[in-house]
């Protein structure tokens, strides 16, 4: 299997949901054209951020005084923008709502404190620790995803308290699919709906109901199940992405949240470019590390790509480092990791070996995973 890797940015046509361009060009660099372009063709950006204007205009019309929109947090650079943007720039008055990460670090702790600081009412709902690492270790054997429950979670929590207590507007940052590439009516897609969050929300194909088995019954999941059309329709609640209507730059957002006191990682993880992303998940790498062996890109391609779409770094240096970091893992989070599952390495590794795309992966004498073909 020979990979096509796009002109502009490293991303391979192995990537799920990716098109190409006649030009050999993927659709997120041509996104990221739109974004920054002048043209015709071009987004509005004044249009858009007037729309959102009538957005929370309407929500604060409906809360009455009450919390008029809820910003889902977790501690990472992104939430802590969102919380700051809707309480400081648009004068709304937000609930910020976290899903309990199964593994949150210390800096992700103290994120939350700052977020906190900023003045706002915050709400951290854990699920069921019994039910959660039964959850992790399922995503991580069936899909490849441990973070598949903190997905569904973060998607899902949030629209359960607005629609119950009547909080007009949900308000995430980054449309995943505008930045990172996806389906066409995905990219435009403005709203954040059930089915937005069945198709792209990291749920890899599998429903709540394919959870139950002997240790869980749907009973436990009930909180996972997104409310229905019409609970949601009734209470008039609607979900956004902030990036849909303001041009997004988590370099220029973290610049800004760190004169907060907000803080980046000691170090950058295994696997990845920048210590700022991913701050409250300790086994980012691992979820990581499956997506290269899936795909041949892992998460240090998803940040240098973003850089070269803002003409931070040149391709060839963006190459240079993805080909040294991307894929790698700590092998102290490995045993961590394998600890709180009660996995054996050996039984963590067969799980790891059964994702990996052999199309494009080979084994070497050390018995090792490398790409067929050289990146380019």
């Amino acid at each position: 299997m020979t990979i096509q890797y796009c002109k502009k940015c490293l991303f391979p046509d192995s990537k799920p949901d990716l098109c190409f361009d006649s030009e050999g060009v993927c659709d997120a660099c041509r996104t990221a054209e739109r974004k920054h372009g002048d043209d015709d063709s071009s987004i509005d950006w004044g249009n858009r951020a007037a729309l959102f204007d009538d957005i929370i205009a309407d929500a604060q019309n409906k809360a009455n005084g009450w919390y008029d929109c809820i910003v889902p947090v977790s501690g990472g650079k992104d939430s802590t923008w969102q919380v700051y943007a809707m309480k400081k720039i648009h004068n709304m008055n937000p609930l910020a709502i976290t899903f309990d990460q199964f593994d949150q670090t210390e800096t992700g702790e103290y994120n939350l404190d700052i977020l906190r600081s900023i003045g706002v009412d915050h709400i951290h709902f854990t699920l069921n620790p019994n039910i959660v690492r039964s959850l992790v270790k399922k995503g991580f054997e069936i899909v490849g995803d441990p973070y598949w429950v903190n997905h569904v979670g973060i998607f899902t929590i949030p629209f359960h308290f607005a629609t119950r207590f009547n909080i007009p507007l949900v308000v995430f940052g980054e449309n995943p699919q505008f930045e990172y590439g996806g389906p066409e009516a995905s990219r435009d897609n403005m709203i954040m709906d059930k089915r937005w969050r069945q198709e792209f929300g990291g749920m890899r194909g599998l429903r709540e109901e394919d959870m139950v088995d002997l240790d869980i019954s749907i009973n436990d999941l009930r909180a996972l199940q997104y409310p229905s059309d019409d609970m949601v329709r009734e209470a008039g609640v609607m979900g956004v992405f902030y990036g849909n209507y303001f041009k997004w730059d988590a370099n220029i957002h973290t610049d800004l949240i760190k004169k907060l006191g907000w803080s980046a990682l000691p170090k950058q993880p295994a696997g990845s470019w920048v210590d700022y992303e991913n701050c409250d998940m300790r086994y980012i790498d691992i979820r990581e590390r499956i997506k290269y062996l899936k795909y041949g890109y892992g998460r240090a391609t998803d940040q240098l790509n973003i850089e070269l779409r803002h003409d931070r770094i040149t391709r060839d240096d963006a190459l240079a480092i993805a080909k040294k970091i991307d894929g790698e893992v700590d092998e102290e989070n490995v045993k961590s990791f394998c600890e709180y599952l009660g996995l054996s390495i050996s039984d963590y590794n067969l799980i790891i070996d059964s994702f990996v795309n052999t199309e494009i992966f080979k084994k070497d004498d050390r018995d090792n995973w490398l790409l067929r073909e050289e990146r380019d």
